[in-house]
């Protein structure tokens, strides 16, 4: 199981401690904010392709199409 806390974690300062939890809050705001942007034109572009019946392709790149095309 991954956690944020390391064993040399005990060792660090409080500075460096504040710097890693700042990098973490970051990491999580930029996944929260791709989620929120990103992520809700995708969940709109499935919504239509499963209200149509048409298949959504998550790569952009459909067989019928071959790989690449546009």
């Amino acid at each position: 199981m991954r956690t944020v806390d390391n064993p040399a974690s005990a060792d660090q300062g409080l500075w460096n401690k504040l710097g890693t939890d700042l990098a973490l809050m970051r990491r999580l705001a930029g996944m929260m904010l791709f989620y929120w942007t990103k992520g809700r034109r995708i969940r709109a572009a499935y919504r239509r392709c499963e209200a149509s019946g048409e298949t959504f392709w998550v790569d952009e790149a459909s067989p019928e199409r071959g790989q690449g095309s546009t």
